[in-house]
């Protein structure tokens, strides 16, 4: 009698369950926004149910899962397990035999790096493996097989040190729901690659066997998965967008710039979401290569004295994978904490990377016809500089981690182009406690140096030099923040619209966690500024709105494009006190003149110090 009561109790409170669901659903985004707050499981307002894919042209089938009005299909992998021998070497794309059935329920594990808490708006991690190189698929739900639907390719940041596609910060399903709302639907791609000394090793027997920038060859190869298998799943191989957020976007242009543009690469437009070459600093320098070194002795394959030897390598391919990830991962922190970023990352190789990207650019060694979005946002370097700042000397050792080879004069002239009352009027006592003017003097130099003048350099040379016409180069800046609450929980509240700002606006994502601010005001923006965005990647030119948005050298002459530097900026401005403004901005016009919007942009005196900071020799000192 019991054994058959059970069944009967599962089906009245499965039953139960559905049709409380069906009772909540107009309270739907409330409830599961608050219970993401408060860190509450609701599973029954969770509508999942699977969803068959069928490939009929290389017969396999995929088996993923519709969630609420999205169709997800996750860890696919695109390449081979990289371990053992694979490990280091340029990935082997999978081929799945006929008749496959794959499993695309559930996320895979991460690419090696660092386990535990990162911050509380993103993912734990804890589940890493080599064999990681995977991408995730999202959807509208009942998106037919020849829907040739535009497709946004995500790469993500982390410093090349940590992160994951299926990292809570990149949540989709916000971005792909509002886009079939507005009758645009977009599918969405989100690649994993190899980080750390795992992607980004470098020895003289690794260059010689072309196994060098193994993470910049996974995303390639992931790209390339994507325009071969993409139609399957309803999307258009034709109109592909790569978005690459911090070492992401740096990456995308580093994909540009590979083999010298000699091959075309597997996407038709890209937006650069916070990066540019400025942030593969010291390109053509030996510290990667030290620094894979010094975790070869540590792991003890030095052989034969000779750490640059095929035997050395061997040694490192045969290691376990615990034991170099944790030693490559403990080296990096203690050089750079706390997430040990910049500490591998990728470097000249005479192959993938022939010489450093800003002379790539110059020489117009680069795939063409590429529309680009490229921005960044107004403090962007305010976690990179330590909140402790209060001289001139802590100011240049804010990015001496970064940045070795500035001469004397180059520092000097920055301090100079940074004057210290600049930033005296950025101070709240009040709610940021006993902060130097230093300390923003310092965020907004590193700021310039790895973001805000190497996106102008990009924007500017990519359009001089022949890359994309005037009209297909824009640029952004982003001016609000969903953090604060979580900044200020952590005592922070001096980073403001920190690095990560952007990414919740353009992935819509309506239930950001950690305590962040989801404000009917803050959904709107998001709302909005993923839009804009959704548009650029079905058409190719973004919503700017009432407002409008401009080329980012609208305006341009003959003449003024032979110069090195622009003498005219024009941008988007989304959020903040001067709300989504169009900002045309001019060398030697009276900062008093022009909008609030405009004022408030002059202020970073963009044309005089990016000037200095893209001038060939602080250029060369960077390493970019």
């Amino acid at each position: 009698m019991a054994s058959r009561a059970i069944p009967l109790l599962l089906g009245l409170g499965a039953l139960g369950f559905g049709l409380l669901a069906v009772f909540l659903e107009p309270f739907r985004e409330l409830l599961l926004t608050n219970a993401d707050h408060f860190d509450i499981k609701l599973p029954f307002l969770e509508q999942v149910s699977p969803v068959i894919l069928v490939d009929h042209t290389r017969e396999i089938t995929y088996i993923g899962r519709q969630s609420n009005g999205v169709d997800h299909f996750q860890n696919i992998f695109y390449a081979e397990d990289p371990s053992g021998n694979n490990r280091f070497a340029p990935p082997v794309p999978i081929k799945h035999e006929k008749g496959s059935s794959i499993d695309a329920t559930q996320s895979g594990a991460w690419c090696p790096q660092g386990t535990g808490d990162v911050l509380p708006f993103t993912s734990k991690v804890v589940n890493i493996s080599e064999n990681c190189l995977s991408l995730r698929i999202a959807r509208p739900h009942g998106t037919a097989p020849d829907a040739k639907l535009p497709v946004l390719v995500w790469l993500h940041g982390g410093g090349h040190a940590l992160g994951s596609a299926s990292d809570v910060l990149y949540e989709p399903d916000g971005l792909v729901k509002q886009a079939a709302a507005d009758g645009q639907p977009v599918i969405y791609v989100g690649i994993n690659y190899r980080l750390g000394i795992f992607g980004f090793a470098i020895s003289k027997a690794l260059i010689e066997a072309k196994h060098t920038n193994a993470g910049l060859r996974d995303q390639r190869a992931a790209l390339e998965w994507v325009r071969d298998n993409i139609e399957s799943f309803g999307g258009d191989p034709q109109r592909v967008t790569a978005v690459g957020q911090s070492v992401g976007a740096s990456d995308i242009s580093l994909q540009l710039v590979a083999f010298e543009g000699k091959y075309d690469v597997p996407f038709q437009q890209a937006m650069m979401i916070s990066g540019a070459p400025g942030l593969n600093i010291n390109t053509k320098s030996d510290l990667v290569l030290n620094n894979t070194e010094a975790v070869a002795r540590e792991v003890g394959c030095i052989k034969n004295g000779d750490s640059q030897s095929v035997e050395t390598v061997q040694c490192l391919r045969e290691a376990p994978f615990e034991l170099l990830t944790n030693l490559s991962v403990t080296a990096a922190r203690a050089a750079h904490p706390p997430f040990g970023e910049a500490f591998f990352y990728p470097t000249y190789d005479n192959d993938f990377v022939t010489d450093r990207p800003s002379q790539l650019l110059r020489a117009g060694k680069f795939t063409k016809g590429i529309p680009v979005i490229a921005s960044w946002v107004s403090n962007e370097g305010a976690w990179f500089a330590p909140p402790t700042t209060s001289t001139d000397e802590d100011v240049l050792n804010s990015f001496g981690l970064w940045l070795t080879g500035h001469s004397k004069s180059t520092k000097s002239k920055l301090l100079e182009l940074y004057p210290i009352e600049d930033f005296e009027g950025m101070v709240r006592p009040d709610s940021d406690g006993p902060i130097s003017p230093q300390y923003y003097r310092a965020a907004q130099i590193v700021k310039d140096l790895l973001f805000s003048c190497p996106v102008l350099d990009f924007a500017w040379q990519y359009v001089k030099n022949g890359g994309a016409e005037v009209s297909q180069v824009r640029i952004y800046e982003h001016n609000a923040t969903r953090y604060a609450p979580v900044f200020e929980t952590m005592g922070l509240p001096m980073w403001r619209v920190a690095h990560l700002s952007d990414i919740p606006y353009v992935l819509n994502i309506q239930r950001l966690g950690g305590g962040a601010d989801n404000s009917p005001a803050q959904l709107e923006l998001a709302k909005m500024m993923s839009r804009s965005i959704v548009k650029f990647v079905a058409s190719g030119i973004p919503d700017g709105g009432p407002e409008g948005w401009p080329a980012a050298f609208d305006g341009v002459t003959k003449g003024e494009l032979k110069r090195e530097f622009p003498s005219r900026i024009a941008l988007k401005l989304f959020g903040g006190p001067y709300g989504n403004a169009a900002v045309s901005l001019k060398k030697d016009v009276n900062e008093a003149e022009g909008t609030a919007a405009e004022k408030a942009v002059k202020w970073e005196k963009l044309f005089e110090r990016c000037e200095f900071i893209n001038s060939e020799k602080v250029r060369e000192e960077s390493g970019v």
